[in-house]
């Protein structure tokens, strides 16, 4: 990190992200992963310190985007920067609070928005509204800077189960057949059709594949855009596309998960353990760094040390900073 450097790795600063972050190399840091206090939430920093006190949303916008273009500085070329963000009601609407956000971080063209990953709470706060539904729901931005960005695609939610693998049937391809014969193709190209399923069906018999889908022109919907595009070229050369599907359990933007608490703490909003380990092993390599400039509790450094990553916390409150160091401690002590 440099000996003139105001933080270091595996350490608790405490005092404001935004100055502290500036003390940081640039493109020094593998992951910044964090949930900035929600704006005007009870129970955060009585004192009114940092964010989340702001006289009005914009103003709250300001103060996170103070530390966002800190975290894109010293992020690496191969870096992330992940905010959660929650909501607030004003006057029974919905101020979009982490969408405002969102839209302002990525007005810069040095960083790109690769995923709104959303945490679904299995166990929120037990209200009931005559008007509205309970809020259960939260978002992940998933920021970059460049194309080279790690990312560990296997390792994210690796306990999920494969799809399971099914005997096929003497009718496996049936429906399709007779899609092909119905269909407006040429006779070449319905021959050409008829073969190809030939083959991916023997691909489904031999295990090579789990399973597939068949587009045929005329009688599904073309695809539009990103790899669907190159399935639209197929379908206008040879009348049709093949998608072959592997087993793999599909890695999508949505992770469920319980909101945890700790005991003694009066703390409205601890991401869980769980969901930030996932994103480290997706997003950071062995022996990284992670930050979080917003440690509050200290779940990140935790996370950090569970999975073999350094970690930097930064908290301007001093009572969430003792709390983040005793955790660490303890976590060194029993697993780490």
């Amino acid at each position: 990190m440099g000996s003139e450097s105001l933080v270091y790795a595996d350490s608790i600063q405490c005092g404001d992200a935004s100055f502290l972050l500036r003390s940081l190399p640039v493109d020094s840091i593998d992951l910044i992963v964090t949930s900035p206090p929600y704006y005007l939430q009870r129970g955060y920093n009585g004192a009114g310190m940092g964010a989340g006190h702001e006289r009005s949303v914009d103003h709250y916008v300001d103060s996170l985007m103070d530390v966002f273009n800190e975290a894109v500085r010293v992020i690496k070329p191969t870096g992330s920067i992940v905010f959660n963000i929650g909501d607030k009601y004003q006057r029974g609407s919905l101020l979009l609070v982490p969408f405002r956000f969102a839209l302002r971080a990525s007005e810069s063209e040095i960083v790109r928005l690769v995923n709104n990953i959303t945490w679904v709470k299995t166990n929120p706060t037990p209200r009931q509204f005559n008007r509205r539904l309970v809020s259960s729901t939260e978002p992940f931005f998933h920021f970059v800077k460049s194309s080279e960005y790690y990312y560990d695609r296997d390792a994210f939610m690796a306990q999920e189960r494969s799809v399971p693998k099914h005997k096929p049937t003497g009718r496996l391809g049936m429906k399709y057949r007779g899609l092909i014969d119905a269909s407006a193709l040429s006779d070449m190209e319905k021959e050409g059709a008829h073969k190809a399923l030939d083959d991916v069906i023997e691909q489904v018999k031999s295990s090579a594949i789990h399973s597939f889908r068949m587009k045929i022109r005329g009688v599904h919907a073309e695809a539009f855009g990103g790899q669907e595009g190159g399935r639209k070229i197929q379908m206008e050369k040879l009348g049709f596309t093949i998608i072959r599907i592997k087993g793999k359990p599909m890695k999508k933007d949505v992770i469920n998960s319980t909101v945890e608490s700790i005991p003694g703490l009066k703390h409205d909003a601890v991401f869980p353990l769980s969901l930030i380990r996932e994103l480290i092993r997706l997003l950071c390599p062995v022996g990284g760094v992670v930050v979080d400039p917003y440690i509050g509790s200290g779940t990140s450094a935790v996370a950090a040390k569970l999975e073999g990553r350094k970690y930097i916390g930064i908290d301007i409150d001093p009572s969430y900073c003792d709390l983040a160091i005793r955790r660490v401690r303890e976590c060194e002590k029993t697993m780490c």
